[in-house]
């Protein structure tokens, strides 16, 4: 009976990835669950966006991060976390089918907090007062004012 060499184990394949598995695991799982959405009609939903997944190092949880054009309503925002938890059990059943993954997070859904922050920023840039051109500071010179050169001064 021959021997193996190496103990046994089959030599690992080089492999072109540069990045972790986890973030390739959010990009895959962040298209299939977009994917799954386009092809559903929810008129509750409006214009909704998947905009990221994060799934945690031992598959046990997704958090799908989603994002409206709408205003921030706590009552909307309610209606449209309800839908979407409607369709939970079908977007699991969808990414354990195409993800091939050994272990199907559950999907949780919340709205995407970097771009309520963004939309609470722009809101409060809106709502300032402009000043005029003339009363800004120039931006070169930081918070010294230059003084005015004299009549005959050479620049």
């Amino acid at each position: 009976m021959a021997k193996r060499s190496g103990g046994g184990k089959r030599p690992r394949q080089a492999t072109n990835r540069h990045y972790p598995r986890t973030a390739r695991l959010n990009a895959l799982l962040t298209e299939i669950i977009a994917d799954y959405f386009e092809r559903t009609d929810e008129d509750e939903l409006g214009f909704m966006t998947i905009t990221g997944a994060e799934v945690d190092a031992d598959l046990n949880v997704c958090q799908v991060y989603v994002s409206t054009l709408e205003e921030p309503d706590p009552e909307r925002d309610e209606i449209v976390l309800d839908v979407l938890a409607s369709h939970r059990k079908s977007v699991q059943r969808v990414i354990a089918r195409e993800a091939k993954l050994r272990k199907t997070p559950d999907v949780v859904f919340s709205f995407d907090p970097a771009v309520r922050a963004g939309a609470r920023i722009d809101n409060v840039l809106a709502g300032l007062d402009r000043l005029p051109a003339a009363d800004l500071p120039d931006p070169l010179l930081g918070d010294e004012q230059a003084e005015e050169p004299a009549e005959g001064d050479d620049v």
